[in-house]
């Protein structure tokens, strides 16, 4: 195998473990629940702590991985999370420290993420750019069919302790994988440059329009968050389109990688969200399972696609010594919106009902596609870096 073969191997394996740390602790309520530690409420503030902690740490994550290099990084962030659900696996019906360990998870979660993403865009040449992240990135898709089935079925056993201990296994993968990685070196400023503030940054020309382009782009996958409860006013069957979205995208991106290096990435993020609002949006309107199936392999190809061709855009409009910082940005309006949408949903509910909601927002969701395809047009483009 090529060094760069390796890299792309050791990047997705690092994905595949701090990913499905995240993941398997989708069905926490249900172990909470099993164990009687915390009422509704309480289960919503104790798994909302986790990426209320992701998000705020981003903005500072890139700091950090500069300061640090990625090793010390890597190894930080999975101390962390290995620290925060060991000690949430031993903690008793305590309510504070409940979302205590959860926060210092989600800040361990955003520091390694974030170094994981400055790591590809400087580690992997420009040419397999757009094939390697595609392969990276399905990385982060393994976890849906691997370790939640098998945390589900721990849980369905009746073993929830089996289920809580799971997690600190799988920090311990992310810290090996992270500590297999090798070290690279961050290019620094030059002579007398002074170092961009966050800010600064988001106005340079190239990164405000992906930061525009990925905030549209988030917002549809955020929209995921409220599709069970428009299917299960329907009558659906809720997982179908997370199974077809999950099962499409890791084929996606592993037979299609190709594409991303091909085609011009700029010209490919207006019709991803695109795709995938639409996907959304027939999906509120689906009559049967079959055709909610289908409504989920339509998201799930443009979010196959959507999702490593924005990572890989981070190198492209970046110069190497402001990756790290963008990389902050990019995951911070990820966060964001998968806070933000939730609560927009809710209230608009209040006005259209659930699924009208739900319509509303997609709607304009595709809509602003066309606003994202005129940023990244060449012409405009070359008119707004000059």
């Amino acid at each position: 195998m090529t060094k760069e073969g390796r890299t792309v191997l050791g990047l997705a394996e690092g994905y595949t473990a701090i990913f499905g740390f995240s993941n398997v602790y989708y069905l926490l309520g249900i172990y909470l629940a099993m164990r009687g530690m915390a009422t509704p409420a309480q289960i919503g503030w104790i798994m909302g702590a986790f990426y209320a902690a992701q998000t705020c740490c981003r903005p500072f994550a890139g700091d950090v991985v500069v300061r640090l290099g990625f090793r010390k990084t890597f190894l930080v962030g999975s101390v962390l999370c290995l620290a925060g659900s060991a000690a949430f696996a031993l903690t008793g019906p305590s309510f504070r420290w409940l979302i205590f360990w959860r926060v210092l998870m989600g800040v361990g979660s955003g520091l390694y993420v974030v170094a994981l993403t400055t790591y590809q865009t400087l580690g992997i040449p420009d040419s397999i750019r757009g094939s390697a992240f595609s392969l990276i990135s399905a990385g982060g898709i393994v976890p849906l069919v691997t370790f939640v089935p098998l945390a589900d079925f721990f849980l369905k056993k009746g073993w929830p302790l089996s289920y809580v201990w799971f997690v600190p296994l799988l920090t311990l993968y992310a810290l090996a994988c992270g500590l297999r990685l090798p070290e690279i070196d961050i290019p620094q400023k030059e002579g007398g440059e002074r170092d961009l503030s966050l800010p600064a940054l988001a106005k340079k020309p190239g990164i405000r329009v992906l930061l525009a382009s990925v905030t549209v782009f988030s917002m549809t996958d955020a929209c995921l968050l409220a599709i069970g409860g428009v299917a299960s006013e329907r009558g659906l069957l809720p997982s179908l389109f997370l199974t077809a979205n999950a099962t499409i995208g890791l084929l996606v991106r592993i037979g299609g990688r190709k594409i991303l290096d091909v085609l011009p990435r700029r010209q490919m993020a207006a019709p991803a969200i695109a795709v995938t609002s639409l996907g959304l949006f027939a999906a509120s309107f689906s009559e049967g399972n079959v055709a909610y199936a289908l409504c989920g392999i339509l998201f799930g190809v443009a979010m196959g696609f959507g999702f490593p061709l924005h990572m890989a855009l981070i190198g492209d409009v970046a110069e190497p010594r402001h990756r790290a910082g963008v990389a902050s940005l990019v995951w911070f309006l990820m966060g964001a919106c998968f806070f933000i949408v939730p609560i927009l949903l809710g209230s608009l509910a209040g006005l259209l009902g659930t699924a009208g909601a739900f319509r509303a927002l997609t709607l304009a969701l595709f809509a602003s596609s066309f606003g994202v395809f005129l940023l990244w047009n060449p012409r405009y483009f070359f008119r707004r870096s000059h």
